[in-house]
């Protein structure tokens, strides 16, 4: 039977190993550099998935991995309120979490295209995507505290997301003391992107500690 669990598994993966291979992909046919991205920010995200097959790649991955993430937050909603009565907090959650990958959505599907316009639309589909799904993120292992959920794998989420925090802070003050501060922007963002992707890995290990599992009846056969 198929566990519909692993779509946070799927998107993990898929978010992740899309921007590597889409990055391997674009340093080997010579459009970006080679280094290690999150150390040395030698190219962006988006310079990796511009070109080439890294662009096919990155596409090919990147939307599955928002449409996987589309069903993660309905299931985080109906586990939510499975954990405890459902609260208000459970529909920022998912709203927050939806429109952010909407707008990751977005951000894809106008990477490569030129244009002001289409410039516009992916600078604030990146802001958006990495703004509401870290909040989202934030708010559910708060209401997973406040429900009162005492696993490791909570602190882990707080964890994820003081990680992704401190680094945005770290360079953003670094970058004052840098005339030409893109390095910094790109480490900053792989990081970030890093850790943005690894939440519902966590959520998938917390739903099979909690031993959420979602299942199926048929009432009365067709045509009956």
């Amino acid at each position: 039977m198929l566990d519909i669990r692993n779509v946070a598994i799927a998107a993990w993966i898929l978010a992740w190993t899309g921007s590597i291979s889409a990055y391997l992909l674009s340093a080997a046919s010579g459009y970006v550099d080679w280094c290690v991205p999150h150390l040395t920010g030698c190219d962006s995200i988006s310079a990796s998935g511009r070109h080439g097959w890294g662009f096919f790649v990155f596409k090919a991955t990147m939307l599955p991995a928002a449409g996987f993430t589309f069903i993660y937050w309905v299931l985080c909603r109906r586990w939510l309120a499975l954990i405890n009565a459902p609260a208000r907090l459970d529909t920022a959650i998912f709203w927050l979490g939806m429109i952010g990958t909407a707008f990751l959505v977005l951000y894809v599907t106008f990477l490569g295209s030129d244009g002001d316009a289409y410039r516009t639309m992916r600078r604030y589909g990146t802001v958006v995507y990495f703004g509401f799904t870290y909040l989202a993120q934030l708010l559910l292992a708060k209401r997973l505290i406040d429900s009162g959920v005492d696993s490791i794998l909570v602190k882990w989420k707080f964890g994820l997301a003081i990680f992704m925090l401190v680094t945005g802070l770290v360079f953003a003050t670094a970058a004052n003391f840098f005339e030409d501060d893109d390095f910094l922007q790109n480490i900053s963002e792989w990081n970030c992107a890093t850790a943005l992707s690894a939440f519902p890995l966590v959520t998938w290990l917390l739903w099979r500690q909690t031993g959420f599992r979602l299942s199926y009846t048929l009432e009365k056969s067709p045509g009956r």
